[in-house]
């Protein structure tokens, strides 16, 4: 038992026989705090979230103590995700809990605007819309906001204000690069790879044919794997695609960097930027000379260790806000895998749909969803009575504000079908059974909009202010369906109008994504590899 557990125990037991001594219930609230950081540290999420919750209970005026429960909820709320349970969630209503907790540390906090970001992802997470704007409105409100990067993109719609929060978080907690080395370049660039998601993940899904198309007489490629083996296919696949494979998942960033040091790098390309899982630090060792970010994180990194973000002109054109330098591939930044399979589609009954229906598909995560474009999507499916909406939302507390919403809207909830969590080859038989993909903003598809397009099925998408708004018009100029590109919320509803009376047109889109699925830019992995080849030659 730890010292803070037992100092729990004993005061627990004093205010047991006096329940008013205060001495002891701030003890107790100390003590179970500091308990519940030792069962996060080590992994117990759950017990951790119950554990705050305790303190919380025994100092319900500490900000800080709700907070704490907030995060610890978020992360049990992820991991119960992440284990892919059913749809309809069961047990521990822990994204409930983090919304709650982040809403009592907020009203302790008002001006705080960490815990208002805090706050409003969560809401959006629970498609509490309402709740979700109130947060919001404190961030607008703020001088200065500094909140973590996957919440700046996510909520935040404005370019500049988003560049400014992730700096502004990004100085505060990252320690400055050391000074960039200086190395002469050798017959063939050495190139590294360091990710958390070298296994059965979406980035390796996207990037595997990229890593297995380098020209091997000009680079010479290395893993960094900072993941577990998960004993997949993709995992042995990744592992012959490299020329060296490196495991660092046990190693400190100081002695990662070493290793990448010895390996004599010309180049290091970081894939998951400000996203869970990261060894973004690692870069401010400055293990080599040019060191970029692709792929994983949609919007600046303003962090010392990286030299350039890899882009395109579209999702960030010539005035994006960048801190770092934009370096931009000549069609979409994204890689796709030509060597990926399509399984055979299922069909309509196996996927729970109904087999006349128009099926409208948004696979993003529930905190993308807002609720402009959900109304849009609403009213136009009550012009149509033959439309169905399909979605996958995982939180039992997103399911229930979801149907309300839908039932105060005048249409019956069967009309919205909750998908299930599945892998990634069911998710793609089953995702033909659409008929359409829909795009949101602030924050759009991305490899959610290209499983759709590999799939055949077209994506009705809207040009954001941000890079992780422009995702989707990248994607389609790609497969060269610009027409589904819209510039406002009103076009884009006129659009889906148009499209819900027009199954000929769609029919054509498929046929043109199934034609071209072996040569649409977006799918020719080999001539993406040559442009990313000589993006990397024209840095190093």
């Amino acid at each position: 038992m730890s010292d803070a557990r037992r100092a729990a125990v004993r005061f627990h037991e004093v205010l047991a026989r006096e329940p008013g001594n205060v001495h002891a219930r701030e003890g107790l609230a100390s003590s179970l705090f500091a308990y519940a950081h030792e069962l996060r540290a080590s992994g117990a999420v759950e017990a951790a979230a119950a554990a705050f919750a305790q303190a919380a209970r025994f100092a319900p005026d500490n900000a800080d103590a709700w907070l704490a429960l907030g995060n610890a909820c978020m992360e049990a709320e992820t991991q119960r995700v992440d284990a892919r349970y059913a749809s309809v969630p069961t047990g521990e209503d822990w994204l409930a809990h983090a919304v709650d907790a982040f809403a009592r540390a907020s009203a302790l906090r008002p001006d705080d605007p960490g815990i208002a970001a805090k706050h409003a992802m969560a809401a959006r997470y629970a498609c509490a819309w309402r709740e979700a704007d109130g947060a919001l409105a404190v961030l607008s409100t703020s001088p200065r906001i500094a909140c973590e990067p996957m919440t700046a993109v996510a909520l935040l719609a404005d370019a500049t204000t988003q560049r400014d929060a992730i700096a502004a978080f990004t100085y505060a907690h990252a320690s400055p690069a050391a000074p960039a080395i200086v190395r002469q370049r050798g017959t063939r660039l050495r190139v590294g790879y360091l990710s958390t998601d070298f296994h059965d993940h979406a980035t390796a899904h996207l990037a595997a044919g990229l890593f297995e198309c380098h020209d091997a007489s000009r680079f010479e490629t290395f893993a960094y794997a900072a993941d577990r083996d998960d004993g997949s296919a993709m995992r042995r696949r990744l592992r012959a695609a490299f020329a060296h494979w490196r495991d660092v998942r046990e190693l400190t960033d100081p002695q990662a960097a070493g290793l990448m040091r010895k390996d004599a790098l010309d180049v290091l390309v970081d894939l998951k930027g400000h996203t869970r899982g990261t060894r973004l630090p690692i870069l401010d060792h400055r293990p080599a000379p040019v060191q970029l970010h692709s792929l994983g994180f949609p919007g600046t990194l303003a962090h010392d260790g990286v030299d350039g973000t890899i882009v395109d002109a579209t999702v960030a054109p010539d005035d994006a806000e960048f801190a770092e330098r934009a370096l931009r591939l000549p069609v979409c930044y994204q890689a796709n895998d030509h060597r990926r399979a399509l399984p055979p589609s299922l069909r309509r009954e196996e996927a729970g749909l109904p087999a006349d229906a128009m099926v409208l598909a948004c696979f993003n995560q529930t905190y993308k969803l807002t609720e402009p474009f959900v109304r849009a999507w609403l009213e136009v499916m009550r012009e149509h009575d033959h439309t169905v909406l399909w979605l996958t939302v995982p939180h039992a507390l997103a399911q229930r504000n979801l149907i309300e919403f839908v039932a105060q809207s005048g249409i019956g909830p069967a009309r919205v079908i909750f998908a299930p969590i599945v892998d990634q080859a069911t998710h793609l038989a089953r995702l033909q059974c659409a008929d359409l993909a829909l795009d949101v903003l602030p924050y759009g598809s991305h490899t959610t909009g290209s499983d759709a397009l590999f799939a055949g099925v077209p994506l009705l998408t809207c040009r954001g202010a941000t890079f992780a708004g422009r995702v989707g018009a990248s994607l389609c100029q790609a497969v060269e369906l610009s027409d589904l590109v819209c510039e406002s919320l009103d076009e884009y509803a006129g659009c889906l109008r148009t499209l819900c009376t027009d199954r000929a047109r769609l029919r054509d889109y498929r046929n043109r994504l199934e034609r071209g699925r072996a040569s649409l830019p977006l799918f020719d992995t080999p001539a993406f590899t040559r442009h990313f080849e000589r993006l990397l030659e024209g840095v190093a």
